[in-house]
């Protein structure tokens, strides 16, 4: 039942992403605004480097908002009180894995200059949030799956969150953006 809930959903995400026309621009760390990055919370030692890529990127004069996605019913009490995250739990997922509720809506409401997944796994209850974003420049993991990504960052066998981030500083930062005539 489960495979075929997933089939359901990507089916629904295929149809629902024709609609979205959004204006992809290439920011890197000097022209983006704005920010959002999307995680997976199961792996807690990746928190602390989403916390850092975070903050790096409000350093570097970047309004920056994370969303974590909670693969429980019940978001834990630790993560409520953390600024500038919202967090996605499993209760938020309709039948067939699309997110929504108030986290949902706040992500769908803002327009990034630059999204950030940090999931390699690329699950579906978060496809639908970086495939249905308007963000600009959309970053993510390399994949072969059908992906809305701008730029991916290959892995090349290694699962860790801290060499993510460090590849996504160093590609970010090397890219030159075209003026908008």
């Amino acid at each position: 039942m489960a495979k075929l809930k997933e089939h359901i959903g990507r089916k629904i995400l295929k149809h629902k992403k024709r609609g979205i026309n959004r204006d992809v621009r290439v920011h890197n760390f000097d022209t983006a605004k704005t920010a959002v990055i999307l995680f997976d919370t199961g792996n807690t030692a990746s928190f602390e480097v989403i916390h850092e890529f975070r903050k790096f990127m409000e350093k570097k004069g970047i309004k920056c908002r994370a969303y974590g996605y909670v693969a429980q019913k019940e978001i834990p009490q630790e993560m409520l009180f953390r600024k500038r995250y919202a967090f996605i739990s499993r209760s938020d997922l309709n039948w067939y894995m699309k997110p929504s509720g108030e986290a949902v809506d706040s992500f769908y409401g803002s327009e990034p200059d630059i999204l950030v997944d940090f999931t390699p796994d690329m699950p579906l209850e978060l496809q639908f949030l970086v495939q249905l974003s308007n963000a600009s420049f959309k970053v993510g993991c390399f994949t072969e799956a059908d992906n809305d990504y701008d730029m991916m960052i290959n892995l090349t066998g290694q699962n860790d969150t801290g060499f993510l981030a460090e590849q996504f500083k160093l590609y970010i930062a090397m890219l030159t953006p075209t003026k908008n005539r």
